[in-house]
């Protein structure tokens, strides 16, 4: 590390822990880079798991037209509904919850989980690949984050391999950059397989164009406040699956899902006093 000097500065951010230069990073930069979260083994498992329950889903539909159609191929939604390693290892990782939980505070859920096929040369650019926040639509700050996004890299992330641009500090403004800005500033995330990917997900990224051979695969995860409802509830499509668990079923959902009714809004509440 380099030695600094500085003049007339009081004020420090004061980092002795690898997790504390994680948090300092987010919260300036809005992104750091988690490594060695997933090994060889894992990474395997992921990828064959990851490519098996996407066909099982364009069957699923019927064909997959049908996903190119509303511009969603290549995207594998709610993993861990269909095999639990994807919430045991993925979206329950210990190493990656440790960050989220000093960000949003104790009490976040699980708002989403993708899987993302990059695959070479795709002809029709999908809406991952265009700037976005993964909060869609938004264009307002907030005096803390709403929401984290956890990006598990499952193949290496590269220029080469299409992987994410991102505008550092883009948390912080309301407008998204023009493209004069965003020409000279973009980022191009270089991470190895098993490394993740976490970032604030008010600040602007994209997918970036696959030009290697191979398929590059990553599984994202968004934690939010529980005021924000899920993309797909998670309590619906999972049956009641981990609702006796008392730290999945935050995580997923179960704790901030509205009531039907009055009476069932008034029994939730009664259960929650000692």
């Amino acid at each position: 590390m380099k030695d600094f000097s500085f003049f007339a500065v009081k004020e420090f951010n004061e980092v002795s822990t690898q997790n504390e230069i994680h948090l300092e990073e987010l919260q300036l930069a809005g992104y750091t880079i988690v490594e060695n979260v997933l090994d060889e083994e894992e990474l395997n498992e992921m990828r064959l798991k990851l490519d098996t329950i996407y066909e099982q889903q364009v069957d699923e539909l019927g064909n997959e037209y049908l996903l190119e159609k509303i511009n969603d191929s290549n995207f594998a939604r709610c993993l861990l509904a269909y095999d639990e390693v994807f919430l045991t290892k993925i979206a329950a990782n210990k190493r990656v919850l440790r960050i989220i939980k000093q960000v949003l505070g104790d009490c976040f859920t699980l708002m989403l989980q993708n899987g993302i096929l990059n695959k070479p040369s795709q002809q029709k650019i999908q809406n991952a690949c265009a700037y976005h926040r993964d909060l869609n639509y938004q264009h307002f700050t907030s005096s803390r984050p709403l929401s984290v996004s956890a990006l598990f890299c499952i193949d290496d992330f590269s220029e080469e391999t299409g992987g994410t641009c991102i505008l550092p500090y883009t948390h912080k403004i309301e407008k998204c950059p023009s493209p004069h800005f965003i020409e000279k500033n973009e980022k191009v995330v270089t991470a190895k397989a098993g490394s993740v990917l976490i970032f604030d997900s008010m600040m602007y990224h994209r997918a970036g164009r696959n030009t290697s051979k191979n398929v590059r695969r990553a599984i994202n995860n968004m934690y939010v406040l529980p005021f924000l409802k899920q993309q797909i509830s998670f309590p619906s499509i999972l049956k009641g699956k981990y609702a006796d668990n008392k730290f999945y079923k935050q995580l997923l959902g179960y704790d901030s899902e509205p009531a039907c009714d009055v009476t069932c809004f008034r029994k939730k509440r009664i259960l929650r006093v000692p």
